[in-house]
């Protein structure tokens, strides 16, 4: 067990977040959520959580939380415009916060896999990054905290979290067929996506930070390549529209644009590494 016995969570009621939180507290973690509004604060105490009320916009008032903490989990995002901004400004925070510590805070990153952009050959840790342009800022984040004193970065790349409850199917997908009346897809119905369960990608984060080594990255792949077609006729006897990668720009953000590389990843260096076990949840003939 690890000696990393309190940690602080963003974005810890969220759809990833709430899993690594149930994780750590199930393995006998103190864990602390920063929490926006009083919903949030009864879904982290709800959790077994410790609420800490306060924003990423405006860190000041709930730094203190962290000198008790011996890990820092970073998966919240604010997801408007100024995102890259606000993330900047709050890592700037946590790395001036670290400076004040007798030991090294402990910081898993969340990074994502639109970072890497779109190749040919299996994606792994070392393969070249090209990311979508919205999502740069996390790269630009990770290379300023690389070298911070008292910080002990280590970053997770989660690719498509899906959860059981929502019978595996990526958000959007579900999205797009509540709104079209139809399931979507935005290439073609040959395409795939890595996807992961969001609880097996909870225990990735909980052994990166119990055994991951400062300065790597992780990624958490477990279906490397999920049929989407598939999957969406399981759900649906309608035909699917294709080739709605540029409608989704239009309808939900530039940042979609991730959903249309083509990719696919291992998590070989998490299995050798960490002892992680992806769990597949797709039958063969899904």
């Amino acid at each position: 067990m690890s000696i990393h016995k309190s940690v602080f969570v963003t974005g810890g009621t969220g759809n990833i977040g709430s899993a690594i939180v149930r994780e750590l507290i199930t393995h006998g973690y103190q864990v602390k959520v920063l929490c926006r509004n009083a919903t949030s604060a009864d879904k982290a105490e709800q959790l077994g959580a410790i609420a800490v009320t306060g924003s990423l916009t405006g860190p000041q008032p709930w730094l203190s939380e962290l000198a008790s903490c011996d890990a820092f989990i970073h998966t919240a995002c604010t997801f408007d415009d100024k995102m890259g901004e606000v993330d900047a400004t709050l890592m700037q925070a946590v790395a001036d916060h670290a400076l004040t510590r007798t030991t090294p805070l402990i910081l898993v990153y969340t990074a994502g896999c639109w970072a890497y952009g779109s190749h040919d050959a299996v994606i792994t840790e070392t393969t070249p990054k090209h990311s979508v342009a919205d999502f740069q800022w996390m790269l630009d984040n990770i290379a300023w905290l690389s070298d911070k004193e008292n910080i002990d970065l280590r970053v997770v790349s989660p690719v498509n979290v899906v959860c059981e409850e929502e019978h595996y199917l990526p958000p959007i997908l579900s999205w797009e067929i509540e709104r079209c009346g139809h399931p979507v897809l935005p290439t073609d119905e040959a395409q795939t996506w890595s996807l992961v369960e969001r609880q097996n990608l909870a225990e990735l984060y909980r052994l990166v930070l119990e055994r991951g080594k400062s300065g790597e990255e992780y990624i958490g792949s477990a279906e490397h390549r999920a049929p989407l077609a598939r999957l969406l006729r399981q759900l649906s006897e309608q035909p699917i529209v294709c080739e709605q990668a540029a409608q989704w720009v239009q309808i939900y953000g530039s940042w979609t644009e991730g959903y249309a590389l083509q990719q696919v990843f291992s998590s070989d260096k998490a299995i050798r590494e960490l002892g992680w076990q992806p769990r597949l949840f797709l039958p063969p003939s899904v």
